[in-house]
């Protein structure tokens, strides 16, 4: 629904993972969202201080070659 309703380009979680563990498997969200061309943001924190509409968020990483993920620093201007 958020791929085909909301037309929503990322996520953001405050979990260890898109998913519902890091070992669980099948990974859905991994397999179905990342290869759509949309991206996901895992760790964050105070996410309930952020508002579902109108904030801007400001997410910086290093390149790190052959990596498909990496730490980030994330910033919401509210």
């Amino acid at each position: 629904m958020l791929m085909t309703e909301r037309n929503v380009k990322a996520l953001g979680v405050d979990t260890l993972s898109l998913d519902l563990g890091i070992n669980t498997g099948p990974f859905p969200v991994h397999y179905s969202w990342l290869p759509s061309g949309r991206w996901g943001v895992e760790c964050l924190a105070n996410l309930d201080a952020v508002p579902a509409k109108g904030a801007q968020l400001i997410c910086g990483g290093p390149k790190v070659k052959g990596a498909t993920g990496g730490p980030s620093r994330v910033i919401a201007l509210i």
